[in-house]
């Protein structure tokens, strides 16, 4: 299993961030805060849309250009020419988000994920990982969590599958080994 998963659990993810959130939303009237608004709307929309990061900065301009009128929105694939994915845009953002962060710049991927590791302690993947393990783990079969999150290739999301499994077994098999080692 590669860096990117550091099997972070989706709800729990979620509620760091929205508290942040809630912490930067009373402190917009400065600079820095507005950007670090943007930031984490753009992480929660990577969270909960299984997103890669680049994709979740296109949906959350678009909501910026739409007013905050349209909360969905069809976001091509950062990987895939010509292909596109839905994007749904939480209804917790508000008037606030588009007056604080109306006008400015659209981040660097970098950027973002820089936040990301300062501010969580995760890179920006691992939110798309976060969230195909909170739909495998409530029996999301592997083709449709390959549709949502726009793997064009069934044979991506098995591999990373199985990779997760292989290491849970193994680490499974690990601690029955502390516990019988404790017995005797």
């Amino acid at each position: 299993m590669g860096s990117w998963d550091k099997g972070l659990d989706l709800e729990a993810t979620l509620r760091k961030l929205l508290e942040y959130r809630k912490f930067i939303r009373g402190r917009v009237l400065r600079p820095r805060y507005r950007s670090a608004l943007r930031n984490v709307n753009i992480l929660i929309l990577a969270l909960l849309n299984g997103l890669r990061i680049s994709e979740a900065i296109e949906c959350y301009y678009s909501w910026l250009e739409s007013n905050g009128g349209q909360h969905s929105f069809n976001v091509r694939l950062a990987k895939s020419k010509g292909r596109t994915r839905l994007c749904l845009v939480p209804s917790i953002f508000d008037r606030v988000d588009l007056a604080a962060t109306r006008g400015l710049p659209r981040p660097r991927k970098q950027a973002l994920n820089n936040f990301s590791r300062r501010n969580f302690g995760f890179n920006t993947h691992s939110l798309r990982y976060a969230f195909i393990n909170y739909l495998l783990s409530r029996g999301v079969d592997a083709p449709t969590v390959s549709k949502i999150v726009g793997h064009k290739n069934l044979d991506t999301i098995l591999a990373y599958i199985q990779s997760k499994r292989a290491q849970e077994t193994l680490e499974s098999i690990q601690k029955l080994l502390g516990r019988l080692d404790r017995r005797s």
